[in-house]
């Protein structure tokens, strides 16, 4: 098979070997292990409701449930787990949902809505020592009931459009209610859930490990007998894919690494890409509580020095990131056109007019020798030197500091930085999910930038009770420009995920975000 050196030219091949082997259609059949790389470092905690990255939900999601899942194939359809029928009084404040018959948690004891409501309850209220950094999606829950031992009721203090999804969100896991009681904080430590897999082992550094769940409450699910994640580099994992060491790297790998790894084994592999952006976005937040960021004159020049538009030519084919956007995803129903985006600061097409404006501001603040550090992960050293390239146009000089993720994530709680990455990795488009991390820092203490900016409070009140689509879009373009003009963050680029994945692996769906479909219940193995 000739492949072009080109990104059309993989996804073209890609395209041939997917409908050659037809496995589209193909019976599933039962057995084998699913092995797959995790490149993203070892997990801080294993609670779901802490997390913060895909290397713990990578992990974790298998052996975990959740009261509603968002439908990959469908996306962004809420389809029920743990629910097998919910509805919604008129009004939008009442949820009420049945619960599957006869489902085990791993241990062997039965889960109620008993412990659909220790989690959430936990999530919204969490109690001294516990970890929730997505509590505030929850805020709108006024009570949760539990009627019976198979009905749950959520009942809302306010309408919230987009409640449904917020309860799909895929780090909702259900936890046992008895292990919560004799500790709020066993999550982080163990692993015990109602999912297809139930949890075997871990080494760090090495591998996590899950066998199939027999008594699983989907009958015939899990279709595998168990799966293996391997850690590696993310060099490494290239490496083990084009060996056919491992079947898959959810992560998904750029354009270059897609090219060798099909040259090596040609239609031994599936190419996937999801278009024309993953809900991923990366972004240099700013520490607004140091005293020369506190400026937003000082914010604004940092973000019209960047150069988007030459800068995605350059990540295109050696990374994943290289799709350019405003905080919202391109291609979404949220996201603006290129005519609206470039009115963005960082954005513009005349870049000598935006930096010529940026060291304006800089001069106008008094901040012509201006210094700063970016503290950033490992796996991603080439956001940092184009950051370094980008503010050296304006007379500002910055360092990298790349840190392993224990330092990583002290740090960026303690705000020992003055920009640090930061990314939107969540499983929904829709904005009260995706910038919950913009609330005030008071309100939310996620957001990193530290800031506490009632009118972004606002807006993002306001346009979650907003249930005509028009007008709630008018208030998100607003409030994106809010937060963009204030310089708070500064959005990189969005990911754009090319998946190689063993042919012989089925049920693969390249879905606009990387957190759907990881409980790898509908993969099998063709044999």
């Amino acid at each position: 098979m000739k492949v072009r050196n080109s990104v059309s030219g993989v996804l073209a091949a890609a395209t041939v070997l997917f409908s050659v082997h037809g496995f589209a259609n193909a019976t599933p059949q039962r057995g084998g292990n699913l092995v797959f790389a995790i490149s993203l470092g070892e997990p801080a905690t294993f609670d779901c409701h802490a997390a913060g990255s895909l290397n713990v939900m990578y992990r974790v999601a298998p052996h975990y449930s959740t009261l509603l899942q968002i439908d990959a194939a469908k996306y962004p359809n809420v389809v029920g787990d743990l629910a097998e029928s919910w509805k919604v009084s008129p009004d939008g404040l009442v949820y009420e949902f049945k619960l599957r018959p006869n489902i085990k948690f791993h241990d062997g004891t039965t889960l109620t809505s008993a412990d659909v409501r220790a989690s959430f309850e936990r999530m919204r209220n969490p109690s001294l020592g516990v970890v929730s950094v997505r509590k505030e999606l929850l805020a709108d829950v006024a009570s949760i009931e539990t009627p019976n031992p198979q009905t749950v009721v959520f009942r809302l203090a306010k309408p919230n459009v987009s409640m449904l999804s917020l309860f799909a969100q895929p780090y909702g896991c259900i936890y046992s209610e008895a292990l919560l009681k004799s500790d709020p904080t066993y999550p982080a430590k163990k692993v015990m859930g109602s999912g297809p897999f139930k949890f075997v082992s871990y080494t760090p550094g090495a591998e996590w490990i899950g066998e199939r769940f027999s008594e699983y409450f989907r009958e015939g699910l899990p279709y595998l007998d168990g799966f293996k994640a391997i850690s590696l580099t993310p060099p490494a994992a290239v490496n083990a894919l084009a060996g056919g060491q491992v079947m898959v790297d959810f992560r998904g790998v750029s354009p270059l690494e897609a090219e060798r790894i099909v040259s090596t084994r040609g239609k031994d592999v599936q190419i996937f890409e999801a278009n024309p952006a993953i809900s991923t976005l990366f972004m240099a937040s700013v520490n607004t509580q140091k005293p020369a960021l506190s400026d937003p004159r000082v914010r604004r020049a940092l973000a019209l020095a960047l150069d988007h538009w030459e800068g995605s030519k350059a990540m295109e084919r050696s990374s994943t990131l290289s799709v350019v956007g405003g905080l919202a995803r391109p291609g979404s129903e949220f996201a603006r056109d290129k005519a609206e985006l470039e009115k963005l600061p960082g954005f513009a097409r005349n870049v000598e007019a935006a930096r010529a404006e940026a060291r304006r501001l800089l001069a106008e603040a008094g901040q012509t020798n201006l210094k700063l550090t970016f503290l950033n992960r490992k796996p991603w050293p080439f956001l940092g030197v184009y950051l370094i390239d980008q503010f050296r146009q304006i007379g500002v000089t910055m360092v990298q500091e790349q840190v392993e993720d224990s330092q990583f994530f002290a740090r960026r709680r303690a705000g020992e930085f003055d920009l640090t990455v930061e990314y939107l990795p969540d499983y929904l488009d829709d904005p009260t999910a995706k910038w919950s991390v913009f609330l005030s820092h008071e309100k939310n203490p996620a957001n990193i930038a530290r800031y506490n900016d009632p009118k972004v409070d606002a807006l993002m009140e306001q346009q979650s009770r907003i249930s005509d689509p028009a007008a709630r879009l008018a208030v998100i373009r607003e409030l994106e420009a809010h937060i963009l003009n204030q310089g708070y963050t500064l959005p990189l680029f969005w990911g754009r995920r090319t998946t190689v994945v063993d042919s012989r692996l089925q049920g693969y769906v390249p879905a606009p975000t990387n957190y759907v479909g990881q409980d790898l219940s509908q993969f099998w193995i063709k044999r």
